[in-house]
Protein backbone atom coordinates (compact mmCIF):
# COMPACT_ATOMS: atom_id res chain seq x y z
CA UNK A 1 0.00 0.00 0.00
CA UNK A 2 1.54 3.13 -0.84
CA UNK A 3 1.63 5.34 2.04
CA UNK A 4 3.06 8.89 0.87
CA UNK A 5 2.70 10.60 -2.52
CA UNK A 6 4.82 10.65 -5.82
CA UNK A 7 5.00 15.01 -5.53
CA UNK A 8 6.76 17.08 -3.40
CA UNK A 9 3.68 19.44 -2.59
CA UNK A 10 1.65 16.88 -1.45
CA UNK A 11 4.20 14.62 0.54
CA UNK A 12 4.92 17.30 2.74
CA UNK A 13 1.23 18.26 3.55
CA UNK A 14 0.99 14.23 4.17
CA UNK A 15 3.74 14.36 6.06
CA UNK A 16 3.32 18.05 8.29
CA UNK A 17 0.14 16.33 9.04
CA UNK A 18 1.48 13.30 10.51
CA UNK A 19 3.68 15.30 12.39
CA UNK A 20 -0.08 17.53 13.65
CA UNK A 21 -1.17 14.31 14.87
CA UNK A 22 1.83 12.80 16.74
CA UNK A 23 1.95 16.31 18.38
CA UNK A 24 -2.06 15.95 18.97
CA UNK A 25 -0.74 12.51 20.90
CA UNK A 26 1.88 13.55 22.75
CA UNK A 27 0.01 16.32 24.09
CA UNK A 28 -2.98 14.21 25.41
CA UNK A 29 -0.69 11.69 27.02
CA UNK A 30 0.97 14.95 28.98
CA UNK A 31 -2.28 16.35 29.73
CA UNK A 32 -3.75 12.55 31.36
CA UNK A 33 -0.17 13.02 33.22
CA UNK A 34 -1.10 16.39 34.16
CA UNK A 35 -4.64 15.59 35.31
CA UNK A 36 -3.39 12.39 37.02
CA UNK A 37 -0.67 14.17 39.00
CA UNK A 38 -3.15 17.00 40.43
CA UNK A 39 -5.99 14.25 41.27
CA UNK A 40 -3.36 12.05 43.09
CA UNK A 41 -1.65 14.97 44.49
CA UNK A 42 -5.10 15.79 46.32
CA UNK A 43 -4.23 12.62 48.49
CA UNK A 44 -1.55 14.07 50.32
CA UNK A 45 -2.73 14.88 53.59
CA UNK A 46 -4.11 11.50 53.74
CA UNK A 47 -0.98 9.90 53.26
CA UNK A 48 -0.02 12.05 56.23
CA UNK A 49 -3.35 11.48 58.22
CA UNK A 50 -2.56 7.31 57.66
CA UNK A 51 0.96 7.81 59.09
CA UNK A 52 0.71 9.58 61.44
CA UNK A 53 -2.43 7.32 62.94
CA UNK A 54 -0.51 4.38 62.05
CA UNK A 55 2.26 5.73 64.44
CA UNK A 56 -0.08 6.84 67.40
CA UNK A 57 -1.48 3.16 67.20
CA UNK A 58 2.06 1.43 67.87
CA UNK A 59 2.59 4.46 70.17
CA UNK A 60 -0.35 3.21 71.56
CA UNK A 61 0.29 -0.24 71.49
CA UNK A 62 3.46 0.24 73.29
CA UNK A 63 2.21 2.16 76.03
CA UNK A 64 -0.35 -0.58 76.66
CA UNK A 65 2.10 -3.51 77.18
CA UNK A 66 4.06 -1.25 79.82
CA UNK A 67 0.89 -0.44 81.87
CA UNK A 68 -0.16 -3.94 81.80
CA UNK A 69 3.10 -4.36 84.27
CA UNK A 70 1.22 -1.61 86.40
CA UNK A 71 -0.16 -3.42 89.80
CA UNK A 72 -3.83 -3.37 90.50
CA UNK A 73 -4.61 -1.04 87.33
CA UNK A 74 -2.61 -2.15 84.89
CA UNK A 75 -4.71 -4.52 83.15
CA UNK A 76 -7.67 -1.75 83.31
CA UNK A 77 -4.99 0.98 81.86
CA UNK A 78 -4.02 -1.41 78.96
CA UNK A 79 -7.22 -2.05 77.98
CA UNK A 80 -8.39 1.24 77.55
CA UNK A 81 -4.66 1.56 75.61
CA UNK A 82 -5.67 -1.02 73.46
CA UNK A 83 -9.30 0.30 72.55
CA UNK A 84 -7.63 3.57 71.71
CA UNK A 85 -4.91 2.14 69.58
CA UNK A 86 -7.31 -0.16 67.76
CA UNK A 87 -9.54 3.28 67.15
CA UNK A 88 -6.08 4.64 65.86
CA UNK A 89 -5.58 1.69 63.80
CA UNK A 90 -9.33 1.95 62.00
CA UNK A 91 -8.60 5.55 61.42
CA UNK A 92 -5.29 4.78 59.36
CA UNK A 93 -7.53 1.92 58.07
CA UNK A 94 -10.26 4.16 56.51
CA UNK A 95 -7.34 6.63 55.24
CA UNK A 96 -5.97 4.28 53.11
CA UNK A 97 -9.17 2.99 51.76
CA UNK A 98 -9.71 6.67 50.28
CA UNK A 99 -6.46 6.95 49.51
CA UNK A 100 -6.96 3.88 47.18
CA UNK A 101 -10.16 5.16 45.79
CA UNK A 102 -8.34 8.52 45.23
CA UNK A 103 -6.24 7.36 43.50
CA UNK A 104 -8.41 4.96 41.06
CA UNK A 105 -9.98 7.73 40.36
CA UNK A 106 -7.03 9.97 39.62
CA UNK A 107 -5.65 6.81 36.89
CA UNK A 108 -9.45 6.29 35.34
CA UNK A 109 -9.56 10.50 34.80
CA UNK A 110 -5.77 10.49 33.23
CA UNK A 111 -6.67 7.44 31.23
CA UNK A 112 -9.80 9.24 29.16
CA UNK A 113 -7.88 12.38 29.54
CA UNK A 114 -5.24 11.23 27.33
CA UNK A 115 -7.12 8.33 25.52
CA UNK A 116 -10.57 10.31 23.95
CA UNK A 117 -8.63 12.45 22.16
CA UNK A 118 -6.14 10.28 21.05
CA UNK A 119 -8.63 8.06 19.87
CA UNK A 120 -10.60 11.03 18.16
CA UNK A 121 -7.44 12.05 15.96
CA UNK A 122 -6.20 8.75 15.04
CA UNK A 123 -9.91 7.66 13.83
CA UNK A 124 -9.50 11.22 11.69
CA UNK A 125 -6.06 10.88 9.82
CA UNK A 126 -6.25 6.83 9.57
CA UNK A 127 -9.74 7.43 7.55
CA UNK A 128 -7.70 10.08 6.19
CA UNK A 129 -4.86 8.20 4.99
CA UNK A 130 -6.83 4.93 4.33
CA UNK A 131 -8.86 7.33 1.84
CA UNK A 132 -6.02 8.62 0.02
CA UNK A 133 -4.02 5.09 -0.41
CA UNK A 134 -7.86 3.77 -1.65
CA UNK A 135 -7.77 6.49 -3.88
CA UNK A 136 -4.02 6.29 -5.19
CA UNK A 137 -4.29 2.84 -5.91
CA UNK A 138 -7.18 2.96 -7.94
CA UNK A 139 -5.76 5.48 -10.34
CA UNK A 140 -2.47 3.82 -10.17
CA UNK A 141 -4.57 0.62 -11.49
CA UNK A 142 -6.38 2.75 -13.91
CA UNK A 143 -3.55 4.61 -15.36
CA UNK A 144 -2.45 1.32 -16.63
CA UNK A 145 -5.56 0.16 -18.12
CA UNK A 146 -7.60 0.55 -21.27
CA UNK A 147 -9.87 3.53 -21.07
CA UNK A 148 -8.32 3.90 -17.46
CA UNK A 149 -7.78 7.79 -18.36
CA UNK A 150 -11.03 8.52 -19.35
CA UNK A 151 -12.40 7.20 -16.33
CA UNK A 152 -9.27 9.59 -14.44
CA UNK A 153 -9.95 12.47 -17.02
CA UNK A 154 -13.54 11.95 -15.57
CA UNK A 155 -12.98 12.83 -12.04
CA UNK A 156 -10.77 15.47 -12.39
CA UNK A 157 -13.81 16.85 -14.90
CA UNK A 158 -15.99 16.56 -11.44
CA UNK A 159 -12.87 17.53 -8.55
CA UNK A 160 -10.56 19.93 -10.06
CA UNK A 161 -11.51 23.64 -9.48
CA UNK A 162 -12.73 25.06 -13.13
CA UNK A 163 -9.32 27.37 -13.97
CA UNK A 164 -7.18 24.46 -14.02
CA UNK A 165 -9.61 22.47 -16.68
CA UNK A 166 -10.05 25.87 -18.87
CA UNK A 167 -6.21 25.44 -18.66
CA UNK A 168 -6.35 22.32 -19.90
CA UNK A 169 -8.98 22.77 -22.60
CA UNK A 170 -11.03 25.50 -23.54
CA UNK A 171 -14.17 23.08 -23.39
CA UNK A 172 -12.82 20.31 -21.02
CA UNK A 173 -16.06 18.10 -20.73
CA UNK A 174 -16.85 18.45 -24.34
CA UNK A 175 -13.14 17.58 -25.22
CA UNK A 176 -13.55 14.03 -22.94
CA UNK A 177 -17.03 13.82 -24.62
CA UNK A 178 -15.39 13.59 -27.98
CA UNK A 179 -12.49 11.75 -26.62
CA UNK A 180 -9.82 14.19 -27.92
CA UNK A 181 -6.25 12.26 -26.67
CA UNK A 182 -4.34 15.14 -25.72
CA UNK A 183 -7.31 16.51 -23.95
CA UNK A 184 -8.64 12.98 -22.05
CA UNK A 185 -4.29 12.54 -21.13
CA UNK A 186 -4.19 15.73 -19.54
CA UNK A 187 -7.36 16.11 -17.68
CA UNK A 188 -6.13 12.41 -16.22
CA UNK A 189 -2.55 13.68 -15.46
CA UNK A 190 -4.46 16.72 -13.81
CA UNK A 191 -6.32 13.89 -11.58
CA UNK A 192 -2.76 12.47 -10.81
CA UNK A 193 -1.33 15.64 -10.06
CA UNK A 194 -4.58 16.28 -7.38
CA UNK A 195 -3.27 13.12 -5.44
CA UNK A 196 -0.41 14.04 -6.03
CA UNK A 197 1.16 11.04 -8.33
CA UNK A 198 3.35 10.76 -11.16
CA UNK A 199 2.42 8.82 -13.75
CA UNK A 200 4.22 5.58 -14.55
CA UNK A 201 6.59 5.28 -17.00
CA UNK A 202 6.85 2.12 -19.38
CA UNK A 203 10.06 0.17 -18.20
CA UNK A 204 12.11 -0.25 -20.88
CA UNK A 205 11.80 -3.94 -23.10
CA UNK A 206 15.22 -5.31 -23.62
CA UNK A 207 15.79 -7.38 -26.86
CA UNK A 208 16.75 -6.82 -30.43
CA UNK A 209 17.34 -8.86 -33.32
CA UNK A 210 20.39 -11.10 -33.90
CA UNK A 211 21.92 -13.98 -35.49
CA UNK A 212 20.75 -17.68 -33.96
Amino acid sequence: MKLYADRRARRNRQLTADLLWLLAVLASVLAGTTVHGVIAGAVDPARQFSAGSSDLADRLTAAGRTAARTPLIGDDLAGVLDRSADSATSLAGAADAQIESVLHVATLLGVLTALLPILCVTAVRLAQRLRWARRAREAGRLVGTRGGDRVLALRALASSPPDRLFAVHADPAAAWQGQDPAAVRALADLELARLGLDRPTAAPTSGGTGSP
